[in-house]
C-alpha cells in the first residue's frame, strides 16, 4: 500500500495511502458540489469552456448514454493530462482544473480540509513545516481528528476479506507525534510512489558532494534546495488562509457574475510568474 511519509532528520512517520485517498476525496466532493450541476446555467458554461474535441461536450451531459457529469469532472480533478485537450479553458487557455479544484477546497473549507488540499496537492512535492511551525500543524491535525475529518483507524481486511475486531491505524497519531517531538528540526512530506526526502533537488542541482556526503550532509542540501524553491511549498500561518495553487482560480470565480475578468486577471498572472519563474 502507499504511503505519504513525514520525514525529519531524527526520524520518519507515515500516513496509509488510504488516508491519502481519504482527503483527495473530501476535495473532490467539495468541488463537485460547488459545479451546481442541478443549475442550466452552471452546466451550459462548464459545458461551453470545455475543448469540442473533449468527451463532456460531445457526451457526457447525454443522459442515458453519457457518462454523468459529476463522474467526467471529478475524473477532471483528479488527473488533468496537459497532454490532452482540456476540460477547460478560456480564450484559449487551459485551466488546470486539479488546481481549481485544490483551490476550490483552500476557500471553502476549515483548517482540516485545507490541509488535506495541501498535503493532496504537494506531498510529492515535498510540502514541509519547519521547526518552529511543527506544534501548529500536529494541533490542526489533532483536531481533524478529534472532530472525524481524518480517520484515526480503519477496519482491517484481509485476503478472505474483512476480519471483525481488528483494526489498521492510519498513522495520525505517530505524525502528530513526530510533530510534537522538537521544534528545531523542520518536517517534510513525500509519497511512496515517488522520490522520497532528502534528494538532491527535481534537477539534481544540488547534486554535487550528494552521494559522498552522510545522512546530515543530504539534509543540509535537500533543505538549501527546498527553501530555494520558487513553489511556496511551505506550510505555515503567515499565509495559511491565502495559499492558492497555480493559477489562484477557484469554481467560485467561474460562476461569479464578473467570471470573464476574474479569468482572463488569473490566467495573465499565472503566466508572467511563470516568465518571471523561468527567467
Amino acid at each position: 500500500m502507499s504511503r505519504v511519509y513525514f520525514h525529519s532528520p531524527t526520524r520518519t512517520a507515515e500516513l496509509h495511502g488510504s488516508e491519502r485517498a481519504w482527503m483527495r476525496g473530501l476535495v473532490e466532493d467539495i468541488a463537485v458540489g460547488m459545479l451546481g450541476l442541478l443549475c442550466a446555467e452552471h452546466v451550459d458554461r462548464l459545458v461551453s469552456m470545455a475543448s469540442p474535441s473533449h468527451y463532456i461536450a460531445q457526451h457526457a451531459d447525454r443522459y442515458p448514454t453519457g457518462m454523468p457529469l459529476a463522474t467526467a469532472y471529478r475524473l477532471s480533478f483528479l488527473h488533468d493530462d496537459s497532454h490532452t485537450e482540456p476540460v477547460m479553458k478560456h480564450r484559449g487557455r487551459r485551466i488546470d482544473t486539479f488546481a481549481l479544484a485544490l483551490n476550490t477546497a483552500l476557500q471553502l473549507g476549515s483548517d482540516q480540509i485545507k490541509l488535506a488540499a495541501r498535503l493532496h496537492g504537494a506531498c510529492e512535492l515535498h510540502t514541509w513545516v519547519d521547526g518552529p511551525n511543527r506544534a501548529w500543524l500536529a494541533d490542526i491535525m489533532q483536531a481533524g481528528l478529534d472532530s472525524g475529518v481524518y480517520r484515526r483507524r480503519m477496519p482491517y481486511h484481509g485476503l478472505h476479506g474483512a476480519e471483525p475486531g481488528r483494526w489498521t491505524d492510519q498513522g495520525w497519531d505517530d505524525v502528530i507525534a513526530l510533530l510534537r517531538e522538537r521544534d528545531d528540526e523542520p518536517v517534510v512530506t513525500s509519497y511512496s510512489v515517488t522520490d522520497q526526502f532528502p534528494n538532491p533537488g527535481p534537477d539534481a542541482e544540488y547534486n554535487d558532494g550528494w552521494y559522498q556526503g552522510d545522512t546530515s550532509v543530504q539534509w543540509r542540501l535537500g533543505m538549501q534546495w527546498l527553501r530555494a524553491s520558487t513553489g511556496l511549498l511551505e506550510m505555515k500561518p503567515d499565509d495559511w488562509a491565502t495559499y492558492r495553487f497555480e493559477h489562484r482560480l477557484t469554481l467560485l470565480d467561474l460562476f461569479a457574475p464578473d467570471w470573464e475578468d476574474r479569468l482572463t486577471q488569473a490566467l495573465a498572472e499565472d503566466d508572467e510568474a511563470a516568465r518571471t519563474t523561468s527567467s
